[in-house]
């Protein structure tokens, strides 16, 4: 689904104007955002919890050439889906 159609379906559903569903949709990126790079944790309900991590460096080894190399450290998001989710999904399959 792309963001038009999301705006789109969310402006039917509720009955208000594509402009203020596009406002709210990037208010709510901006907050989702700073929230994570300011506590680097997000929950929210029946859906899940986003959380920054960090991945130490490593050695890596071409398999070409057997040169060895560092693989530098680096935070990556991760998400675990909420048991309202993953009930929900099961139900759907």
């Amino acid at each position: 689904m792309s963001q038009e159609e999301l705006i789109n379906m969310i402006s039917e559903r509720a009955g208000i104007s594509r402009q203020t569903v596009r406002e709210i949709i990037h208010a709510f990126a901006d907050v989702w955002t700073d929230e994570i790079l300011t506590n680097g944790e997000l929950t929210l309900d029946n859906i899940g919890d986003f959380l920054i991590e960090h991945r130490p460096g490593r050695k890596g080894l071409n398999t070409e050439t057997r040169e060895v190399f560092t693989i530098p450290p680096r935070d990556y998001l991760s998400f675990t889906p909420s048991q309202d989710l993953i009930n929900w999904s099961n139900k759907s399959s």
